[in-house]
């Protein structure tokens, strides 16, 4: 049976977590649980796969809509580094608010991602129907550098509903997807808010930072200056998970982030095993079957 909560000694062993923050998440994650514990609707339940070669649903299994979803925390981030960082320094205050907006992947970051490609590949042998990514920079790359081997040959899917939680933090506001459209052209962007297919061709560079700060986010604004509520990051990634359930494809990889990965196994999604509802790593990547 899955516990109702996290432990103390528990959530202090993970990794992936600067110890600063320990105490603030397991205080969500255990109020997250209790929130699903609630729900007495739009039940999934999560299982981690004991095996991941290559094959397809049975007949049963798809008839009770069960998916296979590989769940991958994009790599270290320029976010994450500056957040590490300032808690090492001891400096005072939210790290988080003066983080840059949309950051890409540092270098350790990339190779993290490099390595996950070779691992994917040779390793775990993941051949999946699609690879569904979260819009933002830090996800395109990962998704495109971890999984280098499918492109071309499998749909690359931005999904607004994969989006780390919402306001107010610059790092979660993305940039329009029209910077992304000669660099990412394997990612199918036609479900954003702002995509537009007679839009002007891809530019050539990204934006420069004022228009950074100035840029508009639809999906984030929504929220303004304050942190998307739990209920709602809940339901979002609920929807998500439905979204998922209705796709044609058996296997599917998904590349997102840390919060919301909390938020899908520890206030979405019932779990067979606490080692499923741990804080992802970056670059980590988990195999599980889930169950509508």
């Amino acid at each position: 049976a899955v516990k109702s909560h996290i432990s103390e000694k528990g959530m202090a062993n993970q990794h992936g977590l600067h110890k600063a923050e320990e105490d603030s998440v397991l205080k969500w994650t255990n109020k997250l649980r209790s929130l699903r514990e609630k729900r007495t609707s739009r039940i999934i339940r999560c299982r981690k796969l004991s095996s991941i070669k290559p094959q397809h649903l049975s007949k049963d299994e798809r008839e009770k809509k069960k998916k296979r979803v590989h769940w991958v925390r994009h790599g270290e981030g320029y976010h994450n580094l500056h957040c590490r960082l300032w808690y090492d320094e001891g400096k005072e205050g939210d790290p988080w608010e003066t983080c840059p907006v949309d950051p890409v992947l540092t270098e350790v970051g990339l190779e993290q991602a490099k390595e996950l490609n070779r691992r994917s590949e040779l390793e775990k042998k993941l051949v999946p129907g699609a690879v569904v990514v979260s819009p933002l920079r830090r996800t395109l790359q990962t998704a495109t550098l971890g999984f280098n081997y499918l492109v071309g040959s499998v749909p690359f899917i931005a999904q607004e509903d994969c989006r780390e939680i919402m306001g107010p933090y610059p790092c979660d506001r993305r940039i329009k997807s029209v910077y992304h459209k000669k660099e990412y052209s394997h990612v199918d962007f036609s479900l954003l808010h702002d995509y537009c297919d007679g839009e002007a061709s891809a530019l050539e560079s990204g934006p420069t930072e004022e228009a950074l700060e100035a840029m508009d986010d639809t999906v984030f604004n929504r929220w303004g200056k304050v942190r998307e509520s739990d209920e709602a990051a809940i339901e979002r990634t609920l929807d998500f998970l439905f979204w998922l359930k209705e796709r044609p494809e058996d296997d599917l990889i998904v590349v997102t982030h840390s919060c919301w990965l909390c938020v899908a196994f520890n206030g979405a999604m019932q779990c067979d095993s606490e080692e499923l509802q741990a804080w992802f790593d970056t670059a980590e990547i988990r195999s599980t079957l889930i169950e509508f």
